[in-house]
């Protein structure tokens, strides 16, 4: 069963303009992203990478409703980056799948790798974990990113 009261914004109504609902729904995915990138760069686990991923999809996939609300070359920008970061952090995530696939496989036949097999792995993963804090710290910083918040009055 859908829980549609933890989709409801109480901001936009029916009678609100399509742009004004969108900047303010683009807002809220936006501070969501935030907050996800907040608690990732404090806590840098296999969970909260996923949870983060799946917020920017969700801000990048909104974005794309109200594409027309916002000046073309913000939108073109901010968009950009939004994939970027996207597909970035699903590499991670792919990562950490495959390796959690590998494991499973490994243990459930009795074998083993090579170490020079983890130990590349491993390296693989902290080169794209690093690389994702860089670009996150960038994109929580860039102005025209922040331009697609509401300013609070």
């Amino acid at each position: 069963m859908i829980n549609f009261k933890k989709h409801i914004i109480k901001k936009v109504k029916k009678s609100t303009p399509f742009c004004k609902a969108g900047k303010i729904i683009l807002d809220r995915k936006l501070k969501n992203v935030f907050k996800k990138i907040n608690t990732f760069l404090t806590t840098d686990s296999i969970e909260n990478l996923h949870d983060m991923r799946i917020s920017i999809r969700r801000f990048r996939y909104v974005m794309e409703i109200f594409y027309q609300c916002y000046n073309k070359n913000l939108f073109k920008e901010v968009y950009g980056k939004a994939k970027y970061l996207q597909d970035l952090v699903g590499e991670g995530r792919d990562l950490d799948v495959i390796t959690h696939k590998i494991s499973g496989i490994i243990n459930e036949l009795n074998l083993s790798l090579p170490e020079s097999f983890s130990e590349k792995m491993e390296a693989e993963k902290i080169k794209v974990r690093q690389l994702i804090k860089i670009e996150l710290v960038k994109f929580i910083e860039n102005k025209n990113v922040n331009k697609f918040l509401l300013k609070s009055k």
